[in-house]
């Protein structure tokens, strides 16, 4: 839900130059995420008690933010557009960046 609302937002103001784009912004990160659970809650901080600062909808493509997920592997930092936050590993699968 969020990167959509993101991507409206950006061809609305004409910032979405062309299919490249998500290419050279996933380059900036450790890989990709593909949300496999109908909707996920974007966290603050790398735990189930943490604000919720977002959500992400299945299917959509999250950028991994850090070479390692969380100690025990349950959290990882992603990027979905401008929003930087945690998802539980558990509802993503990790893919190969478009």
């Amino acid at each position: 839900m969020i990167l959509k609302n993101v991507c409206i937002a950006a061809m609305s103001a004409g910032l979405l130059v062309s299919a490249a784009a998500p290419a050279v912004a996933a380059k900036t990160g450790f890989g990709c995420f593909l949300v496999t659970a109908s909707e996920v809650n974007i966290r603050e901080r790398p735990h189930s008690t943490s604000k919720v600062v977002g959500t992400a909808a299945k299917g959509d493509i999250l950028i991994k933010r850090k070479m390692l997920c969380t100690l025990r592997g349950y959290w990882c930092a992603i990027r979905a557009g401008s929003l930087d936050g945690y998802v539980d590993k558990a509802y993503m699968q990790k893919i190969t960046c478009p």
